[in-house]
């Protein structure tokens, strides 16, 4: 699993910086750089940000992907025990996987949202539901750890 979502992630991310390359010069040379709430640009700034995007994407991945391979440091909210050690584990890789893919996600289509300025917001919306609902059951999966 930790794995197959590095490798997607990592495709995900050359996906994007090859669609950065191959359409640099097509892209506007203003670009909206802030969006308001209601996904409205509300400030604009030159297109070398849009490199912004793939520098966080790239950060936030590499955090995880390294955090990951450390299971002694999460703070996990129960004891770890031989009991449950397996499936607190397998909740927690599952969870980063998820959070890996979905900020790659998010990512890129902040950035899509800055070329084109009619792109909608609602996948961003969607992305960051995904997170919280994915923290939300991990920490519910993991606390049944405890009970079980």
């Amino acid at each position: 699993m930790r794995k197959a979502t590095n490798i997607t992630s990592i495709v995900m991310i050359l996906g994007y910086l090859a669609f950065l390359a191959i359409g640099w010069k097509t892209f506007p040379n203003e670009v909206p750089t802030h969006f308001s709430a209601i996904g409205v640009a509300d400030s604009y700034g030159d297109k070398t940000s849009l490199f912004i995007e793939p520098a966080v994407m790239n950060g936030l991945f590499l955090l995880l992907a390294i955090v990951e391979h450390f299971p002694k440091i999460w703070n996990i909210p129960i004891e770890v025990i031989e009991d449950n050690e397996e499936e607190v584990l397998k909740t927690c890789y599952i969870m980063f996987g998820i959070l890996k893919i979905s900020i790659v996600l998010i990512c890129a289509f902040s950035g899509f949202m800055c070329i084109y300025e009619d792109f909608p917001s609602w996948p961003m919306i969607m992305m960051i539901v995904i997170i919280l609902f994915t923290i939300a059951i991990s920490v519910f999966r993991i606390y049944k750890c405890k009970l079980d």
